[in-house]
C-alpha cells in the first residue's frame, strides 16, 4: 500500500501541510529542529496510534490548539484520517469517513517499518527495544504469537499485583500460568531468531552490503529467553520469590526476552564502529520488512529518521541501490542531502522553520 499524499493540520509545528509522496525514495532534509521528523512521526502515528518520540499523544497537538488531523491518501484511492482532540481518544476513519477503524485492524492493513535513532544501534539497544522488534515481527508472522504475547503481559501484570500485595496464594496460580506459557513464547522467538539468522546468510539485502562490509558474513543473532535455559524455570520462579517480592516484579522469565548481536561469537558492539552498527540496524529492519511482506502480501512503508547520521556515503549509496532496485517506498529524513542529491530516483523535500511553524518546499 503506497502513500500518495499526506495532509496535516495542527500537528506539532505544522499549522497546515499538504505534501505529495512519491512511489520511490522521498528525502526530507533540513536543519535540526526544523520539523523533518514530525512528518515521519505523523505517518507512523496515523497508521499505528503511537509516536516514537513521546508516550503522551496530547503533545502532538500544536500549541494553542485543541485538535490535530492527519490524512493519508494512497495511490489506490483509499484514505486514512485521524482526528485527535486534547485528552480524547483518536478517531480513525477510512475512505473519506465511510468506515470507523481501530488501530489493531489498521496496523494489520497498513504495516510500516520504522528505523529511528534509538533503534539504530541494535547492538547496544536496551532489551525493551529489542523485544519490541521481535514482538512487531511476530505480530505479522504468527497470529498465535501476538495472542500469546498479550497473554504473557497480563500474567506478568497480575503476578506483579500479587507480589505488591504479598498475596502468595494467587502468586502460585500466576506462577502456573507463567510456567505454561513460557515454552510457547520461547519456541516462537527461537524460531523467529532462526529465520533472522537464515536471512543474514541468504538474503539479497545482505548481499548488497557485504561487498563493502565483509564482516557481515560473521554476524549472528543469539536469542536470550529472559532466564538461563540451563536451569528449570519452575525452580527459578521459586528461588526468586523473595527477591521478586521485595522488588514487586518478576525478575526472570520470557517477558525479559531479548537478543544479542554477535560478530564471531563476540558482542558486535565491542568491535564495530557506530557506522557499522547502523548498517546492522538498517539490514535487520529491511529483513523485517521482507518477512512482513512475505507473510501478509502487503508492501510495508519504510520510514527512516535521521538516516545520514553515522552512515558514510559509500554505504548510503548501497542502501539506496537496494531500495531503488526493489521499488521500496521510503520516506526518510536527513540533516543534509549530500549523500542523496546525486541520485535521480530520490525526490527531495526541504523543511524550514520560521517562528513556531514548519514549512515544506
Amino acid at each position: 500500500m503506497l502513500i500518495k499524499e499526506i495532509k496535516l493540520e495542527n500537528f506539532r509545528s505544522y499549522e497546515f501541510l499538504e505534501m505529495p509522496i512519491k512511489k520511490g525514495l522521498n528525502l526530507i532534509y533540513g536543519s535540526n529542529g526544523s520539523g523533518k521528523s514530525t512528518i515521519i512521526e505523523s505517518i507512523y502515528y496515523a497508521l499505528s496510534g503511537k509516536s516514537f518520540r513521546t508516550t503522551e499523544t496530547n503533545n502532538l497537538i500544536r500549541n494553542q490548539t485543541k485538535q490535530l488531523q492527519a490524512l493519508l491518501v494512497f495511490f489506490d484511492g483509499k484514505t486514512v484520517k485521524v482526528t485527535k482532540k486534547t485528552n480524547n481518544t483518536a478517531i480513525i476513519t477510512q475512505n473519506k469517513g465511510q468506515k470507523r477503524e481501530n488501530y489493531t485492524s489498521l496496523v494489520k492493513k497498513f504495516p510500516t517499518c520504522l528505523v529511528e535513532n534509538k533503534e539504530f544501534f541494535f547492538s547496544s539497544s536496551n532489551p525493551e527495544q529489542k523485544r519490541s522488534f521481535l514482538n512487531k515481527t511476530l505480530f505479522y508472522v504468527e497470529q498465535e504469537g501476538s495472542t500469546k504475547i498479550n497473554e504473557l503481559k497480563k500474567i506478568v501484570a497480575q503476578r506483579a499485583g500479587c507480589l505488591k500485595n504479598k498475596d502468595f496464594n494467587q502468586i502460585k496460580y500466576w506462577d502456573e500460568q507463567l510456567i505454561l506459557i513460557e515454552p510457547i513464547i520461547t519456541d516462537l522467538n527461537q524460531k523467529l531468531c532462526k529465520d533472522l539468522n537464515k536471512a543474514l546468510k541468504n538474503s539479497n539485502i545482505v548481499d548488497v552490503f557485504v561487498q563493502n562490509n565483509s564482516w557481515l558474513n560473521e554476524l549472528t543473532i543469539k536469542y536470550l529467553p529472559g532466564y538461563d535455559l540451563k536451569d528449570n524455570f519452575t525452580d527459578i520462579l521459586s528461588q526468586n520469590l523473595e527477591k521478586d517480592t521485595i522488588l514487586k516484579r518478576t525478575t526472570a522469565g520470557p517477558h525479559k526476552r531479548s537478543f544479542d548481536i554477535l560478530l564471531k561469537n563476540k558482542p558486535a558492539s565491542e568491535t564495530l564502529s557506530r557506522g557499522q552498527q547502523k548498517i546492522i540496524s538498517i539490514i535487520l529492519h529491511l529483513i523485517q520488512r521482507e518477512i512482513i511482506k512475505i507473510n501478509t502480501g502487503s508492501d510495508p512503508i519504510l520510514l527512516m529518521d535521521d538516516i545520514s547520521s553515522e552512515l558514510d556515503k559509500e554505504n548510503a549509496n548501497l542502501m539506496l541501490k537496494y531500495l531503488i532496485d526493489n521499488s521500496v517506498q521510503t520516506i526518510m529524513t536527513s540533516i543534509e542531502k549530500a549523500h542523496f542529491a546525486t541520485q535521480k530516483d530520490v525526490f527531495l523535500f526541504h523543511v524550514e522553520h520560521k517562528g513556531d511553524t514548519s514549512y515544506v518546499k
